[in-house]
């Protein structure tokens, strides 16, 4: 019994370690460019054994995404925001948002890759709106508190809200090659990632407690 569970906790360990070597693999070359046996050297391994546990490249592909955005998920649930007053609430997710998108740019770029292709892998995982339940709960509780206080002034939807703060945060990471390249601008260097969290801050915040 004790070797059965061992088996079968090196096999989640083995699968666990092939979807981070195939995370940065897609993440750099895309579905297209990315190639299994890349993965395999990188492991140690051979193709046949990565195709043991997903079947072929798009099946990896689709474990990656399920496994990306659970993740995202999981770390909102641990913020506590429910314990924050709303302005405090929203500020804590702006600052959590920014981080996990610069510290997690290999998510980002798989959200754009996936965008490329319409969502076309997404939609046949597991990974539906459901994902986003949680988030939208609470996000949706910091809205009416802060109406019911008289703090918001606007009645805005906690899929708006969300994306009004996750937009400026992801574009600072998915397309700071070209901002550099056209604008002159490291979006990535300390000093303009302060900048712009505070701006993201106030812009929010300006928002919702402005009058429609």
């Amino acid at each position: 019994m004790v070797e059965h569970f061992s088996h079968i906790r090196d096999s989640d360990q083995t699968r666990q370690n092939i979807l981070d070597v195939a995370l940065k693999e897609f993440a750099k070359f895309g579905l297209a460019g990315a190639r299994v046996d890349r993965i395999a050297k990188e492991m140690n391994t051979t193709k046949g054994m990565i195709y043991y546990y997903f079947k072929d490249k798009e099946g990896l592909y689709k474990a990656v995404l399920e496994r990306i955005y659970p993740c995202l998920r999981a770390e909102e649930q641990d913020l506590s925001l429910s314990e924050l007053d709303p302005i405090a609430a929203l500020e804590r997710i702006i600052d959590f948002t920014i981080d996990y998108h610069e510290q997690h740019s290999d998510f980002v770029r798989i959200v754009m890759i996936e965008n490329i292709n319409n969502a076309e892998y997404l939609r046949q995982t597991g990974i539906d709106s459901t994902i986003s339940y949680v988030i939208l709960l609470t996000l949706g509780d910091i809205i009416r508190r802060g109406r019911e206080s008289g703090i918001f002034k606007r009645d805005i939807t906690p899929v708006d809200l969300h994306i009004l703060y996750t937009s400026f945060s992801f574009y600072r990471i998915s397309n700071a090659s070209t901002v550099s390249s056209v604008l002159g601008l490291n979006t990535l260097n300390a000093v303009n990632s302060k900048r712009h969290r505070q701006m993201i801050k106030d812009s929010v915040r300006a928002y919702m407690t402005s009058a429609a």
